[in-house]
């Protein structure tokens, strides 16, 4: 299995704490799209991290930048869903 298999594998399985380490490094060192969006995903719902919605908006821009078609639904599905709470 890849690393980001494994960390994937372990998101699923809800062991975040395992998994966030796997995912960051990705994310931060070798600039995997799919882990950002899984990092957006873990802040968005505070699992294995303080939930953090600047956090999850933050990951997935740069999940977009890097051609992730979920997370720029995810970060597209935020914004709609914020708009009409102020």
């Amino acid at each position: 299995m890849t690393q980001l298999q494994d960390a994937i594998t372990l998101y699923n399985a809800k062991r975040y704490e395992e998994a966030y380490p796997l995912f960051f490094d990705l994310a931060t060192y070798h600039r995997s799209a799919e882990a950002m969006y899984y990092l957006g995903m873990m802040y968005r719902d505070g699992e294995g991290v303080e939930k953090s919605l600047d956090n999850a908006l933050s990951w997935w821009k740069k999940a977009t930048r890097g051609g992730h078609q979920g997370a720029a639904f995810a970060m597209s599905e935020f914004k709609a869903s914020t708009k009409t709470m102020f």
